[in-house]
């Protein structure tokens, strides 16, 4: 079993980095073309791309969901997050945990914490405005939204590095 570290898991995600926005979208951009994705479908290609595996040993991408809106429905998103990630506390979070955020009602917006290249924290998320996956400083008015922050709990993750 291969060991991921925190820095491992950024780097994957900033290999995103352009990536067209696109609803259930989990395809990379390439060469041959500009891919597609959503927030949660970057989250769910990088751990596929570094091939983290559940307590069973299986892909945690397994777990994937497509049927969902834009807008999920009342506690889905975190109800599936849960099932595969532990909730750690605002304080303690460090690059490589998945932010949730409330952008309208319900929390529906996730990203990866990092340490932003010029300083600071930052994230990498895919921004439905931006029309693509971007890296930002996590800004006051992020962490005003932020309501969660969870870290995968895979025995592949390295957390000491």
């Amino acid at each position: 079993m291969t060991k991921v570290t925190k820095q491992q898991i950024v780097a994957q995600a900033r290999t995103w980095l352009g990536t067209k926005y696109h609803h259930q979208g989990r395809l990379k951009k390439s060469k041959a073309g500009a891919g597609g994705v959503d927030c949660i479908g970057l989250i769910i290609g990088v751990i596929d791309e570094l091939g983290l595996q559940d307590g069973e040993g299986n892909p945690l991408s397994r777990h994937d969901e497509f049927n969902y809106s834009m807008y999920p429905e009342r506690g889905r998103l975190v109800g599936a997050i849960r099932n595969h990630l532990r909730e750690v506390p605002k304080e303690k979070m460090t690059q490589g945990d998945v932010l949730l955020f409330r952008t309208f009602r319900d929390p529906q917006h996730v990203g990866l914490l990092t340490e932003y290249p010029t300083g600071g924290a930052g994230l990498i998320h895919c921004n439905s405005s931006a029309g693509k996956v971007v890296e930002q400083p996590l800004s006051d008015s992020w962490l005003r939204m932020l309501t969660h922050v969870y870290r995968f709990k895979t025995k592949q993750l390295n957390s000491l590095k």
